[in-house]
């Protein structure tokens, strides 16, 4: 019996079910989000198109006309980062996010505007060279799934790029075969807009009697403004289905991290466990009142109210059991083989018959193998080291073994022999450089730095800058050296991987996986990375009763984070 397919690994036809489902279950908000941002893009564009292909002055007014455009397109993408989220937050059953603050507020804006500006150039120039397509293609969609959760979670724009990135090269074959479906999709609904128009006109003439410009010229439909405004109003139609097959690809690449689509199915679960315990719980209210009892009247079973247990004789009540189990229905068993029958029906007894029989193959094909090809080469190298040319001494018996044994012994011996001299000199380097560490001093850091990780020093180390810092004035510093104290004291317990590329919203998920059942040391993790956030990155200032309180919450989470010891 096959296998079933992980969550990630479905079908491409389960993933494009999964986004039509995803679009009729996202609230209203996220739809108002993407008409509010696409249909002022798409007006602006057909105003455009139609003023430079017509207009007499159309040269004086290009720059203005390209840069209303341009702005519309900016806010389109802003809003489209709106309607992604809200599609992610579905598929991660989640309420509503806190609200961004300025700074926030002010990346989303500028970082749509970097990243999908170079949109139009790069997806010509991927198409032009065919191959990278995908990836680009994936990459600009991811973009806009994932940068309102990456700046919520304290991270930046290079992070944002980072991750779409990584997102991108998730299962190559399924986005081009959706890429495929969009195609075919969007063809469909253009060319049933294009049939709609002139189904219309036609209709129109025949209630009002009066020709029409498409009436009289259908060929109309194929010109500049007609096909510009047909393609806008299918991007409107196809669009959203686009955002939600890219926030399901989205979804499933993270969760290969985090797991959290697991954790969406036990949530979605939860209702169906309710009610089944519900009816088991009536099953069991209903099992202590009169049930109904089985009996055996002329070969077929009838149901009868069962004698209450006072009155009941055990002896009665074993025969009737004996004569129900004893008839057909309830003779379901498999009959056993004889090799069950004859050995051990343990699971122990199983598995060592199982093993027996995989040792058996296993070394029949070893056998087969060495007799058909290093059999041949190792006694071929033993001959001319035995300098013997006669061929009676090529024999696959036991003279053979007994004459090479020598040979053997001799490089076993040798290959010993390197072994321990590897291992020596392997010891006698380690125990050379742990005495150079414990030598050498703690090299200085530069708290200023933003290359700086918290792997560089021990958490003693951290400390002891902090308390330095602390004593000098220097109170920013000092948190950042206590900051980084959390991150090592963390990375020891194995709770978070520190690495120069991750970002603290990167810790904060990692930490979340990691220590799912420790909430309050996820909520002191969180708090500490936004006030550090807020100081290092922001314009807060940092007093020394702050300072304190980041201490505290420091010492909090060292104690979380410790190792329990069973009471």
């Amino acid at each position: 019996m096959p296998q079933p397919k992980p969550r990630d690994q479905k079908p491409l036809l389960h993933t494009v079910e999964e986004a039509s489902e995803l679009l009729r279950r996202v609230s209203l908000w996220a739809w108002v989000w993407w008409f509010a941002g696409t249909a002022p893009f798409v007006c602006a564009m057909l105003h455009f198109i139609s003023d430079m292909s017509r207009a007499a002055a159309a040269r004086d007014r290009l720059a203005a006309g390209a840069l209303v455009v341009a702005i519309a397109y900016w806010g389109m993408k802003v809003a489209h980062a709106v309607f992604a989220e809200h599609l992610l937050r579905h598929l991660r059953l989640e309420g509503s996010p806190v609200a961004l603050n300025w700074r926030g507020r002010l990346r989303l804006v500028t970082s749509q505007a970097m990243i999908h500006a170079t949109a139009p150039w790069m997806l010509v120039l991927a198409g032009t060279a065919m191959l990278p397509l995908g990836w680009a293609y994936a990459f600009y969609h991811n973009v806009s799934v994932l940068t309102l959760p990456t700046l919520r979670a304290g991270g930046r724009v290079r992070d944002v790029v980072r991750s779409a990135l990584v997102q991108s090269h998730f299962r190559q074959g399924q986005n081009h075969g959706l890429m495929l479906v969009l195609l075919v999709v969007g063809m469909l609904v253009w060319i049933n807009l294009l049939a709609g128009e002139l189904l219309l006109s036609v209709l129109a003439k025949s209630i009002s009697g009066e020709d029409n410009v498409v009436s009289r010229n259908p060929f109309i439909l194929l010109s500049s403004g007609s096909l510009a405004a047909t393609i806008g109003v299918s991007y409107i139609i196809v669009g959203p289905l686009v955002k939600a097959m890219y926030a399901v690809r989205c979804f499933y690449s993270l969760s290969r991290r985090n797991g959290e689509d697991i954790a969406v199915q036990f949530q979605l679960a939860r209702p169906s466990v309710a009610i089944a315990s519900a009816m088991l719980w009536v099953v069991c209210l209903s099992a202590s009142t009169p049930c109904l009892a089985i009996s055996s009247t002329g070969g077929k079973a009838e149901l009868r109210t069962a004698p209450r247990a006072a009155n009941v004789d055990p002896a009665v009540l074993d025969t009737h059991i004996r004569e129900v189990m004893q008839q057909d229905i309830f003779q379901w068993r498999l009959p056993r083989d004889k090799m069950s029958a004859s050995a051990d029906t343990s699971w122990l007894g199983g598995l060592l018959r199982d093993f027996d029989r995989w040792l058996g193959v296993i070394k029949k094909d070893i056998g087969d193998w060495y007799d058909q090809s290093l059999g041949k080469w190792i006694k071929e190298i033993l001959r001319k080291m035995r300098g013997k040319d006669n061929p009676t001494t090529e024999r696959t018996g036991d003279g053979f073994w007994v004459e090479s044994l020598p040979a053997l012994l001799w490089g076993l011996l040798a290959v010993l022999v390197v072994a321990l001299v590897g291992l020596i000199v392997r010891q006698w380097r380690q125990t050379r450089a742990a005495r150079v560490d414990a030598v050498t001093p703690a090299p200085e850091v530069n708290l200023e730095n933003d290359n700086v990780v918290a792997s560089q020093l021990p958490e003693n180390e951290w400390l002891r800058l902090a308390q330095e810092k602390m004593d000098a004035g220097d109170y920013r510093l000092a948190m950042r050296a206590l900051f980084l104290a959390t991150l090592a004291h963390l990375g020891d317990q194995r709770l978070i991987a520190i690495a120069q590329s991750k970002s603290n919203g990167d810790y904060i998920r990692e930490l979340g996986f990691r220590a799912r059942e420790r909430e309050r040391l996820r909520t002191l993790f969180h708090d500490s990375v936004r006030a550090f956030d807020r100081a290092w990155y922001g314009w807060h200032d940092v007093t020394r009763e702050l300072l304190e309180h980041f201490r505290d919450n420091h010492q909090h989470i060292v104690s979380d984070a410790s190792p329990r010891v069973p009471a």
